[in-house]
């Protein structure tokens, strides 16, 4: 469902003609390389919590989420700054059209808070995930996908004006919306245990 939502974003920059999809097929590749780290973290932090938990220590499962997150959050800051400072020779990889090295790195501009903030959101998946705790993830995949990314892309792209920038911003404020979904939900947990 999440791809299908990235579809629809993909969609939507058609409509800004040849070059910007040309573009942001470029930036797609980029991000898939930028999505490594926060990916990694998420699955090997899904293992050590449930290893953690099933061993009956919690507070060391709650201490690899924050060593996660920080280790997540510094390479993040690593890849935000160079997405962002050297995002068109990064495209330049990919394509040596002007126009389409040009696009890619405008949406990589508004893509680039993504490289930090998704590591916050993967961490919090990894937690919950390790804990046998999945309804919330699919229910802040779903919402984030169909209620903020493809919405606010959507909106982004008929604006007069509208720019692969600006349709960028879509995906980080959707991760910005899973952050304060699981940070909801891990305070009501964290109640639940202590209850």
């Amino acid at each position: 469902l999440t791809q299908i939502s990235f579809l629809a974003l993909c969609a939507f920059v058609n409509r800004l003609g040849l070059e910007a999809s040309s573009g942001y097929g470029v930036a797609c590749k980029i991000v898939s390389f930028a999505m490594l780290v926060p990916s990694a973290l998420m699955q090997s932090m899904a293992s050590f919590v449930s290893q953690n938990i099933g061993a009956g220590k919690k507070k060391r499962a709650k201490k690899s989420m924050l060593t996660g997150i920080g280790v997540g959050v510094t390479i993040g800051c690593v890849v935000f700054a160079l997405i962002l400072l050297k995002g068109d020779l990064l495209a330049g990889i990919f394509s040596t059209d002007p126009a389409v090295i040009r696009n890619a790195y405008d949406y990589l501009k508004g893509f680039a808070p993504e490289a930090i903030l998704t590591c916050l959101v993967f961490s919090y998946i990894g937690y919950f995930n390790g804990h046998g705790k999945t309804i919330p993830v699919m229910v802040q995949g779903i919402s984030a996908s169909f209620l903020v990314r493809v919405p606010l892309s959507y909106l982004f792209s008929i604006q007069k004006g509208a720019t692969l920038t600006t349709i960028g911003y879509a995906v980080p404020l959707a991760s910005v919306y899973g952050i304060i979904f699981f940070t909801i939900c891990y305070l009501v947990f964290l109640r639940k245990m202590k209850k």
